[in-house]
C-alpha cells in the first residue's frame, strides 16, 4: 500500500483504540517508511515538529544501526529505547519508539527489545522500519502488526547503473589483468558511492551496488550464458563478496576476491 493509506489505516486503529503495539514498516527506511512514520509522529505530536525534527523530544526514542558494520548492539538498545520507552511519559500523552533498520539488531539488542514489545506501558508505540522483513527476528515480527509499503529497487539507477553494467558485459572479462583492472574500477565506484551519502544510507547502496551484480550473473543465467552448475557458483560468490563487505572488509579486498571466483559469459 501507499504511505497515505498505510497512515490512514493506522490513524484510524489510534483513534478507535484498536492500535497494535508495534508496527513493522516494511518499505525504504530512509524513504517511505521514513516517511510514515514522521506523518504519524506528527499526528501524535501535532505541535512538536521542531523537537521531534532536532530528535529533542523526550518522549520520542530514536535508534539506528551505527558503526562500521551498521548493526543495533545491545547497549545502544538499552539506553536509547529500552530504558527511555519504560519511563513515565513527560507530557502525559504517548510514548513513541522509532527503530530504523530493525533487521539490523544483533540477537542479543533484539532480545533486550522483545519485552518492552511483549509488555509495552499504556499509550506505547513502536515503529521499526526495514526493507529486509526477513531478517527481523521471528518474535518480533509476530508481535507487531505488518504494513507493507512499496521496497525499494535492488538496484542500482542513472550513471552508476550504467557503470557496472560495462563490467559485466559478455566477454569484458578474457584476462586475468582484466578482472584486475575492473575490480580496481568496481572498488573507486563503490566508494565514491557510499561516500556521497550518510551513513544510515550505506546498508541501503551496498545493498543496491551488490544487487546490480547479482543481477547479471542470474541473467547469464536464465540466458544460458553460463553453465548451470557454474552459474550456481557465480551467485554464491556474489552472495559471499556481499557478506564480507557487510562485516566492514574493505571494498579493495572484497571485489577482487569476488572477481577471481566468477565465471564469465564467452564472447
Amino acid at each position: 500500500m501507499e504511505v497515505s493509506e498505510a497512515f490512514d489505516l493506522i490513524s484510524r486503529a489510534i483513534d478507535s483504540g484498536q492500535r497494535s503495539g508495534g508496527y513493522l514498516i516494511v518499505g525504504d527506511p530512509v524513504g517511505n517508511a521514513r516517511d510514515l512514520a514522521g506523518r504519524i509522529l506528527a499526528k501524535l505530536y501535532p505541535n512538536d515538529a521542531g523537537r521531534i525534527a532536532a530528535r529533542s523530544h523526550p518522549d520520542v526514542a530514536f535508534l539506528e544501526p551505527t558503526g562500521k558494520a551498521r548493526t543495533i548492539k545491545t547497549d545502544p538498545m538499552r539506553e536509547r529505547i529500552v530504558g527511555p520507552m519504560s519511563a513515565t511519559s513527560y507530557s502525559g500523552g504517548w510514548k513513541v519508539g522509532v527503530i530504523s533498520g530493525a533487521d539490523r539488531m544483533q540477537p542479543q539488542a533484539a532480545n533486550a527489545f522483545l519485552k518492552s514489545l511483549e509488555e509495552p506501558t499504556p499509550r506505547t508505540l513502536y515503529l521499526l522500519l526495514t526493507d529486509r522483513p526477513d531478517a527481523v527476528m521471528d518474535t518480533i515480527v509476530s508481535r507487531c502488526q505488518r504494513i507493507d509499503l512499496p521496497l525499494p529497487k535492488g538496484v542500482l539507477e542513472g550513471e552508476a547503473a550504467r557503470a557496472v553494467d560495462e563490467v559485466f558485459e559478455p566477454g569484458a572479462m578474457e584476462s586475468v589483468h582484466a578482472r584486475a583492472q575492473a575490480a580496481k574500477f568496481l572498488s573507486a565506484e563503490y566508494e565514491e558511492l557510499v561516500g556521497g551519502v550518510g551513513d544510515e544510507e550505506v546498508a541501503i547502496v551496498r545493498k543496491r551496488f551488490y544487487g546490480t551484480i547479482m543481477a547479471h550473473v542470474r541473467r547469464w543465467m536464465t540466458e544460458g550464458l553460463v553453465p548451470r552448475h557454474l552459474a550456481f557458483r557465480n551467485v554464491e560468490a556474489v552472495e559471499e563478496a556481499y557478506a564480507r563487505s557487510e562485516r566492514s572488509i574493505k571494498s579493495e579486498s572484497v571485489l577482487p576476491f569476488m572477481m577471481d571466483k566468477l565465471v564469465f559469459p564467452a564472447s
